[in-house]
């Protein structure tokens, strides 16, 4: 028996239906589809489905260690599976011999080239010396403006590479965690006590708690505790400015 198999089996016969599970896990209807039908390439990373696994085996009254055992067994078959069938790199083929005969003919030539240069007198390399002489010149001044050009621009790179940066803790209980960074939705699950997570964005990261009491957060640097009692729902916004907006709560 597959291990979505087990999970619909246990559901079912509990008499309850994908929406009674999604109220109660906070697990969306889509993704636990998903794990009931081994689609677990439909959930967003590896760290998501072993922890929506946990979360929904406990609703079942599963062993959910086990069944996270078993979906990384499955994970490494299919990915040594794939690795046999990458393809060998190209062997360096020897050059033929008309290529190397063609090779013997360019470097005559051009050794004839520079028997007539000299023949005239070395005035053209003489002359071919001076234009190099100022290209080099003209190539210093060239890259001492690329360097200043960057110096100036180093601060305005630096201020457009800025992130935001969100560390989550759980500290003395459990708590439904949902997280939305730049937008899109990461992550959504239940962590336990001790329970650290980290997320990086670009412009800005929503979080909303189901049990703000036991979550601390850490954002760029800065400690914000928790967010408000245990028990209360909270929905905060934090930006690459570290400004806190709130969206509800």
């Amino acid at each position: 028996m597959s291990i979505g198999e087990e999970l619909r089996q246990a559901r079912e016969q509990m008499g309850a239906s994908l929406k009674n599970v999604e109220n109660e896990t906070k697990i969306r209807t889509k993704y636990i589809n998903a794990m009931e039908n081994d689609a677990f390439d439909v959930l967003p990373e590896k760290v998501y489905v072993k922890g929506f696994l946990r979360t929904y085996a406990r609703f079942l009254g599963l062993d959910g260690d086990t069944l996270v055992s078993r979906y990384e067994e499955q994970l490494s078959l299919r990915v040594a599976a794939q690795e046999v069938g990458v393809a060998q790199p190209p062997v360096a083929r020897y050059a033929k011999p008309a290529t190397r005969c063609k090779g013997i003919a360019i470097a005559a030539v051009l050794t004839l080239l520079v028997l007539a240069l000299i023949y005239r007198g070395g005035n053209v390399l003489g002359n071919l010396s001076d234009d190099i002489a100022d290209n080099g010149q003209q190539s210093r001044t060239s890259n001492q403006y690329s360097v200043d050009e960057h110096q100036r621009q180093a601060p305005e790179i630096a201020q457009e590479t800025k992130k935001v940066n969100m560390v989550l803790q759980v500290i003395g209980g459990e708590s439904w965690v949902q997280v939305a960074v730049d937008n899109k939705y990461v992550f959504e699950g239940t962590l336990g006590p001790n329970h650290v997570k980290q997320f990086t964005g670009q412009e800005k990261i929503c979080v909303k708690f189901g049990n703000a009491g036991v979550v601390n957060v850490k954002v760029n640097g800065q400690d914000y505790g928790f967010l408000d009692g245990p028990g209360q729902v909270v929905t905060r916004t934090f930006t690459k400015e570290d400004n806190q907006q709130t969206a509800g709560g």
